[in-house]
């Protein structure tokens, strides 16, 4: 579009650009077999490859391009939860990204000028990490790109660009062009997390089961602003600087603002997403003291896909490259990243040779249910935020107007069901015996937080199968084995342990696997071993 501003640098950073390094495969006579391809440095790509490397997987990662992030500094995913903070802590890039980024728990709720309600989304205080970090998307992939060239067994290769791909019983051929032509190589597995223009998934021809586009259409401006404004999310409806159309408005690293304006209601929208024009409205929203600089202005408008199966025989697609909706409430990178450690683990199992390649359908049939959940919530979203017809708009100011006079009625209001984990409760892996006092940690939902000796309980639960006992010592049956006292009443209430005490069985993901009262080390022994016996047709 003319007049859109769409920097690669601003003061004080550049996007880095990675070398580009001839493959060792080009010019060669015989064709190289690899346990993992994954294709795609995004952040589901990027995500898996470190998963897969921390568990020793040769992986090769392939990207079409030299740099982080896309269309420039454009901020993308900026919201990042405190689920996939719990997944990168295990490799050192959850610190960065804290430390970069900016933290928020609260939000606020306008209509029009007035502010209707303040939320917070993680009242308890015993958590190591917040519900959010805003960091621009570009910050993170390049955290996780310096992480993954320490990994000696991740090669990860720019301007490598996958042109064919061939789907066979035993093995999956792949056609990659570089700036030095083309080379083959050859894959057990592959995963596919090239984005929403996969290549990938077009070569293969993968099905969509739904598939929709959204003809709203909004703007982003990136601002730095000299202000001392709190972090705190502001979602505005009705907004007066755009004329009724909605507003977000939250603090990133570097002084940044992240604004999104709703422009597909007004007269010209091609002429709203321009630095000129994004100027007069933000002069609008900050009011005429605040000093402000432009880092980058564009339009974009999003849409709805969801594929048919996940798993297409040795191909596994991930992220955006599977699933695409709505942004409203950061479910697009925290998706992905959740889908990379689901796969990744599960994979690691089956080319060891400890599991059954079955283990796979697992993924298919966890992260699809994930993908419809988010879908579905961002869909309900996208019509509260902009009512599509009469009767939409005359529900949603019916809510708002019960919202102003009722706090029971807040919860109505849906300006982005904010991403937190997936509970897995269709899940083949999981089992449970006795009776629970809640169901917060269930087999398949994410293990709940606390306190737990020096530091918190979710550090050891992840990348490998643990068993925890709360009450009492029982037998190690696992890679790690946990012994929570009764003094620990919060954990004992989070995880709903009744007066005998429990046993539960963690996944290397970080989810519950099992659950059952009282200590049963054999009951946790056939937990794992049924997860590496599984088959899809028992």
């Amino acid at each position: 579009m003319a007049g859109t501003f769409q920097p690669s640098s601003m003061a004080g950073y550049s996007l880095p650009v990675y070398a580009y390094r001839r493959p060792p495969e080009l010019g060669g006579r015989q064709v190289v077999s690899h346990p993992v391809v994954v294709v795609g440095a995004g952040l589901a790509g990027l995500t898996a490859a470190l998963e897969l490397g921390s568990r020793g997987i040769r992986t090769v990662v392939l990207d079409e391009d030299d740099t982080v992030g896309a269309s420039g500094l454009s901020s993308r995913g900026i919201c990042y939860a405190k689920r996939s903070l719990e997944i990168f802590d295990r490799f050192g890039v959850a610190a960065r990204i804290r430390g970069k980024g900016v933290t928020w728990n609260e939000g606020e709720v306008y209509r029009g000028e007035q502010r209707m309600y303040r939320f917070n989304l993680q009242p308890e205080q015993d958590q190591k990490f917040p519900a959010f970090v805003n960091l621009q998307q570009f910050y993170v992939e390049q955290f996780l790109v310096e992480r993954v060239q320490e990994v000696q067994c991740v090669d990860l290769r720019w301007k490598n660009k996958v042109v064919s791909i061939r789907n066979d019983d035993d093995a999956v051929w792949i056609e990659a062009q570089t700036p030095d032509g083309r080379y083959s190589i050859k894959a057990h597995y592959v995963i596919a997390a090239d984005g929403g223009h996969s290549t990938v998934r077009e070569l293969v021809g993968a099905q969509d089961e739904e598939r929709s586009f959204y003809e709203d259409r909004w703007c982003i401006a990136d601002v730095r602003m000299d202000t001392r404004e709190e972090a705190v999310r502001k979602a505005y409806l009705d907004g007066i600087p755009t004329e009724g159309g909605a507003i977000w408005y939250h603090q990133m690293a570097d002084g940044v603002w992240r604004t999104d304006w709703q422009i597909g209601h007004l007269p010209d929208a091609d002429a709203e997403a321009t630095p000129q024009r994004a100027t007069e409205r933000l002069r609008k929203l900050v009011g005429p003291n605040v000093r402000f600089e432009l880092v980058w202005v564009g339009p974009w408008r999003f849409k709805k896909r969801l594929l048919q199966r996940f798993r297409h025989g040795r191909i596994l697609f991930a992220g955006d490259a599977a699933h695409e909706h709505s942004p409203f409430g950061a479910r697009g990178g925290n998706s992905a990243i959740q889908d990379a450690n689901n796969l990744a683990w599960k994979l690691a199992l089956v080319l060891q040779g400890k599991a059954h390649p079955d283990l796979l359908q697992t993924y298919d049939a966890e992260r699809h249910y994930a993908a419809r959940d988010n879908t579905e919530n961002a869909t309900r979203s996208a019509i509260f935020i902009g009512p599509a017809s009469a009767g939409q708009r005359l529900f949603r100011d019916a809510i708002l107007d019960l919202a102003q006079r009722h706090d029971w009625a807040r919860a109505w209001v849906n300006v982005g069901r904010l991403s937190t984990a997936t509970c897995y409760p269709p899940s083949p892996l999981g089992r449970e015996r006795g009776t629970f006092e809640n169901s917060t940690a269930c087999p398949g939902a994410c293990a709940p937080d606390g306190r737990f000796g020096e530091g918190f309980f979710v550090e050891p639960l992840q990348g490998q199968f643990t068993v925890a006992y709360f009450g009492a010592r029982g037998p190690e049956v696992a890679d790690r084995t946990l012994q929570v006292p009764p003094e620990n009443e919060i954990l004992f209430a989070r995880y709903g342990v009744p007066a005998e005490g429990a046993t539960y069985v963690f996944r290397p993901d970080g989810h519950v696997l099992a659950r059952c009262t009282g200590i049963d080390g054999a009951f946790a022994r056939e937990a794992i071993q049924a997860v590496l016996d599984y088959r899809s047709d028992a």
